[in-house]
């Protein structure tokens, strides 16, 4: 391809065959019925449904067409190949081009990987943990918390919680040598509930926890006292991260999922930048650095660049939020030039929960 380097041509043929084998799927059971409820089929539909199926399994399914505005948005994302290219193994660059692929083609014609056998056996394993149902109600985006019980831990949460934070330990890349270990110092932003502090308290020896909404706030502050011995290893921030310390921003309080509120309206809070907090609390070292607040990424890693440059923690950043992320993040980090290698996972059967990896080769 005349113009292109080896990595965005390596990077397209990838992507293309991948929506070509893609748009002559047609995929089943492939929502998450408690993230993403649905109502009751009717006759009709099911029926419709059901013939669908029969005609996909027997190679009559007809192929989709590629919907051009989102493949516009993807090869116009600045960036996307050279991030492609960053990423360490061929396990990382396959899940990059499917989970595009996903978000071009759908859940109809493209199949994660995260969608298998284990998977689910996880996911029917949930109730066992569970001490007693609904506890805190009313509860955005997923309507309910439960009381469990993980690892001799107890918390309110939910169960896609315990699933994501504790059984496939959202934030620990074994392939890529990247989790937390005994006695690093971690700094957990985006804190919900608790669930990913208490996770990283149970080898961390001090975990800063960053939440910045009064309702979650509440929630960690009853997990923490249902875990003293892990809470004296916790220290609450209760403020937002950002690149600047001493702003002030509005709030919309969805639960998991609060943001920057689009019409002025919710909680005011004030930013701090992880610089800030490693200078006013004289830490000598991070070692471990999570992110998962909603689309503020970006601005919170240049807020920590002192820290990363001093230290090189390992990192666990969010890219889901914003397909911008898939290539800004990754080569953010790439510039500072630093030596940091990069893995991809993922831990949902949807495009939520893309967790991009990063630390320094352990020679270096």
């Amino acid at each position: 391809m005349i113009g292109m380097d080896v990595t965005e041509t390596h990077f397209l043929e990838h992507l293309v065959s991948e929506l070509l084998k893609s748009s002559t799927r047609r995929e089943f059971d492939n929502i998450d019925p408690v993230r993403f409820p649905s109502p009751p089929r009717s006759i009709k539909s099911a029926v419709k449904n059901k013939l669908v199926e029969l005609a996909a399994t027997r190679g009559f399914y007809r192929a989709s067409a590629i919907d051009e505005g989102l493949l516009n948005q993807v090869l116009q994302t600045p960036g996307l190949a050279n991030a492609y290219g960053l990423l360490e193994d061929q396990v990382s660059r396959d899940l990059f081009v499917k989970l595009l692929a996903y978000r071009i083609l759908g859940h109809r014609h493209v199949r994660l990987p995260s969608n298998n056998a284990k998977y689910w056996e996880l996911r029917r394993s949930l109730d066992q943990y569970v001490e007693k149902r609904d506890v805190i109600s009313s509860v955005p985006i997923l309507g309910s918390l439960d009381l469990c019980k993980i690892n001799g831990i107890r918390l309110k949460t939910h169960h896609l919680g315990i699933l994501h934070t504790f059984l496939l330990e959202q934030y620990r890349c074994q392939r890529g040598g990247v989790g937390v270990k005994p006695c690093d110092i971690v700094i957990d932003a985006g804190g919900c509930w608790g669930d990913t502090a208490l996770y990283f308290a149970q080898n961390a020896a001090r975990v800063f926890c960053f939440e910045c909404m009064p309702s979650n706030l509440k929630i960690i502050q009853e997990n923490l006292v249902l875990n003293p011995s892990f809470a004296e290893k916790i220290t609450v921030v209760q403020k937002a991260l950002w690149s600047r310390s001493g702003e002030r921003f509005i709030f919309e309080d969805n639960g998991a999922g609060s943001h920057c509120s689009s019409d002025g309206r919710g909680v005011d809070v004030e930013t701090q930048t992880i610089d800030d907090l490693v200078s006013a609390n004289s830490l000598d070292r991070v070692d471990f650095i999570k992110m998962d607040i909603e689309g503020s990424e970006p601005e919170a890693l240049m807020g920590a660049e002192r820290t990363i440059r001093r230290d090189r923690p390992q990192l666990a950043i969010s890219l889901y939020h914003d397909l911008r992320h898939f290539a800004s993040i990754p080569n953010w980090i790439a510039g500072l030039k630093l030596g940091y290698r990069f893995y991809l996972e993922h831990f949902t059967i949807h495009q939520e929960e893309t967790i991009l990896f990063a630390r320094l080769d352990p020679s270096d």
